[in-house]
């Protein structure tokens, strides 16, 4: 099918041309129609034209009949009022426009006689079919008609909504007609149509305009309505893909700011969706401590040693409404985030929240590495007498399979000053836990190893009974000693075992062990002294520790009697963490500000236990002064 307006062809069975959008010529199906004139179509139109005889005299009497002339068989020129369906309308206006352009050319300078009768005019245009079958005549009957105006309120309603509006023009000149404008989809609706008052037609051509625009306005009106309430209750399934389309789920493998991968897809919501990703520049926040000092390229944290490759973390992706809505408080079942949030930040109009998983994770994905050493001096004070301090640093470090797995014992003891032979008491109290603990936790799996059993399992409860026996036998041996030497000797002991992740902090009198976490020292122990007591109970202040004067009176050792309390309690070591076990001669001598300076700008445990000696003894040195010290990794 050729067509006229562009020439482009097109398929037979078109409606429209699919190059300019015009519709295309189409033989309309005969209206049906009742003898009391309601239309049977479910869709109709009422339209009423009518040319008045000074319009019509202008007109050639070669171009009337070309111009208006319709088969036999659907002239509907009798009829006072037509009651076509849309389509029909359609076919009918683009049948005319198609002889108008075929006649147009030939009869452009074509006149109308001044002086034709009306009768003439009328009976030219017998067997006429347009959108006004009656035309204004001298007659009575035509006068008549006329003078019947017909109620809108009786004039049928049709859903014609996106149809052109019907407007064949008649003036003087013969100018053109334009073609009917591109023709959108018409919707029908399920009314049916009454034919008003067959004797009613309007004299007015501009009223007919008007009434058709009306009846179009209210039609179209009612038909949105229609739509509207039938979109109000779409499926959970149109639903479902509305918000799939305008708010899309991210694939496993696509990344966001080309640093967060998708690695698993967790849940997904019309506002919502929650993804486990891996963080491809984690060197800029430390998962573990929160350092933001590390460079690309490091594979562990500068300032705890994590490992900062592939750690996972949620991601939560929010649409544009969500996020808008709980930026302004409007949302009342707001997501509880239950991780801790390591990043925000939006993208592609969306906002991402990416949270450190709550799920406890490994901090050691290869194992403990620790650094230990242990140094002693007698003090610049005491330099000529016997140093009484005494250290152990008992390391057992094994790596299989790319693990590392150390079990070890960092004791200082400090023989009580003053009494005899406390140079022997702290030395009795090292050999002793020290042969107790190298023969039952570091030498008895590796002989089960050995002989092919299973290694001995150490629980929390196992690890505290044998460290608290081993000190237990130490001070059952001093007791001893003293009863049989008639002496007092005594010796105070501050340490930890550690066993894979964990430390068990052991104390016994008045020398100390800190842990440096995060730039921060803690004290792990309480002093079991006069000046401790009186601090606790807010009797004088942390400083007076260091010239009160009964400073030195402790009211635990061991050696002093049979069942001594011992303080034995656990800590969970995290990458970076450093421990140090010290005596008072250290403590008293150096301030805690300055052990923290020490113990974080140190680059190894032997630097750190040299810079102690070397700060205590320019302090004054006024005891013996040793330090165990590990560094975590």
């Amino acid at each position: 099918m050729i067509c006229p307006t562009c020439n482009a062809s097109n398929r037979d069975d078109a409606k429209f041309c699919k190059s300019c959008g015009q519709p295309l010529s189409l033989q309309p199906a005969p209206a049906s129609r009742t003898d009391s004139g309601d239309d049977v179509s479910s869709t109709s139109v009422a339209v009423q034209e009518e040319a008045s005889p000074s319009t019509v005299q202008q007109m050639t009497e070669e171009q009337k009949p070309e111009h208006l002339h319709v088969e036999e068989s659907t002239s509907i020129d009798q009829e006072p009022t037509l009651i076509l369906t849309p389509e029909k309308m359609i076919a009918y206006q683009s049948k005319l426009w198609q002889k108008q352009l075929e006649h147009n050319e030939s009869f452009a300078n074509d006149s109308l006689e001044v002086g034709t009768p009306q009768d003439q005019l009328a009976a030219q245009h017998e067997n006429t079919a347009g959108p006004s079958a009656i035309l204004a005549t001298g007659g009575t009957e035509q006068a008549q008609t006329v003078d019947s105006t017909p109620d809108v309120a009786e004039m049928p309603t049709v859903d014609i909504a996106g149809m052109p509006t019907v407007d064949i023009q008649t003036t003087a000149g013969a100018e053109e007609i334009p073609p009917p404008p591109p023709q959108t989809d018409v919707v029908a609706t399920s009314e049916q149509s009454t034919s008003p008052d067959e004797s009613a037609v309007d004299a007015s051509h501009e009223g007919q305009k008007e009434q058709i625009i009306h009846d179009t306005e209210v039609t179209s009106a009612t038909s949105e309505e229609e739509k509207s309430e039938a979109m109000q209750e779409p499926s959970d399934q149109q639903e479902s893909a509305a918000s799939t389309n305008s708010f899309p789920i991210l694939s496993v493998g696509d990344q966001v700011l080309e640093r967060y991968e998708i690695t698993q897809v967790l849940s997904e919501d019309a506002q919502e969706h929650i993804y486990q990703v891996i963080d491809h520049q984690g060197y800029q926040h430390c998962w573990n401590c929160g350092s933001d000092q590390n460079a690309e390229g490091d594979e562990f944290c500068i300032n705890c040693g994590a490992s900062m490759l592939d750690v996972p973390y949620t991601m939560r992706e929010y649409s544009t409404e969500q996020a808008s809505e709980e930026s302004n408080g409007h949302v009342e079942d707001a997501h509880v985030l239950q991780g801790t949030i390591v990043n925000t930040f939006v993208d592609h109009g969306h906002t991402y929240v990416v949270e450190q998983q709550q799920v406890e994770q490994n901090p050691f994905p290869n194992g403990v590495q620790l650094l230990a050493a242990a140094n002693s001096d007698a003090g610049d004070v005491r330099r000529s007498e016997p140093n009484e301090d005494s250290t152990l640093l008992l390391l057992l470090q094994r790596v299989h399979e790319s693990v590392s797995t150390p079990s070890g014992v960092f004791i200082v003891a400090d023989g009580l000053g003053g009494h005899d032979n406390g140079q022997v008491a702290s030395r009795m109290t090292i050999n002793i836990i020290a042969e107790r603990l190298l023969r039952e936790l570091l030498s008895e799996p590796l002989i089960s190893e050995k002989n092919g059993e299973p290694p001995k399992k150490f629980d929390e409860d196992a690890m505290v009974t044998l460290f608290h026996d081993a000190v237990e036998d130490a001070n059952t041996a001093l007791c001893q000693k003293n009863q049989l030497d008639k002496t007092d000797m005594g010796s105070t002991i501050t340490g930890f075992m550690v066993v894979g992740e964990h430390a068990f902090i052991l104390n016994v009198g008045d020398s100390r062990t800190y842990m440096l976490r995060g730039k921060q020292l803690y004290q792990l122990t309480t002093d079991h002294s006069l000046v401790g007591q009186l601090v606790a109970g807010g009797l004088i202040e942390p400083d007076d520790v260091y010239t009160h004067p009964q400073r030195s009176q402790i009211y635990r050792s061991l050696g002093d009697k049979p069942n001594v309390q011992i303080d034995i309690f656990k800590q969970e070591l995290l990458p970076g963490d450093i421990l140090l076990s010290c005596s008072d001669g250290l403590w008293e001598m150096v301030r805690n500000p300055q052990i923290e300076s020490i113990l974080d700008n140190a680059p190894e445990p032997e630097t750190a236990c040299a810079q102690f000696i070397e700060t205590a003894n320019a302090n004054g040195g006024e005891d013996n002064v040793s330090a165990v010290i590990v560094f975590v990794r």
